[in-house]
Order: C-alpha cells, then sequence, then structure tokens
C-alpha cells in the first residue's frame, strides 16, 4: 500500500470520527463546525487519492515504453 493511500485511509478515518463527534454537541453551531472539518478531511482525502492515481500512471507510462 503507498504512503498516499495510507495517509487517505487515515483522513476518511478521522473524518468519520469528527462526524460522529458532530452528532454529540449541542450547540449546533459547533456542530456544523465539526462537520465542515470532517468534509474538509474527506478532500483531503480524495486530493491523496489522485496523486496515488497520478504516480501509478506515471508507473504505468515509464513501464510501458
Amino acid at each position: 500500500m503507498s504512503y498516499e493511500t495510507e495517509t487517505a485511509g487515515r483522513y476518511r478515518n478521522r473524518a468519520a470520527q469528527l462526524r460522529s463527534m458532530a452528532t454529540t454537541y449541542q450547540d449546533q453551531e459547533t456542530g456544523k463546525a465539526v462537520a465542515r472539518v470532517a468534509e474538509e478531511y474527506e478532500l483531503m482525502a480524495q486530493v491523496f487519492d489522485g496523486i496515488d492515481q497520478s504516480g501509478l500512471a506515471a508507473i504505468r507510462a515509464r513501464n510501458s515504453n
């Protein structure tokens, strides 16, 4: 497993934890803020997925020559 894939997985796990936490706050604004942070973690995971995929594509292209 690549560094990027592992990092994306860690970010997704953290996002899930934050989404769960967001529902526990009595103050709705705090819950919404925590949920927004969870969304950011998901976006970062997607970025790392993209980095991993572009790296794999580059390796495949290099090896096909």
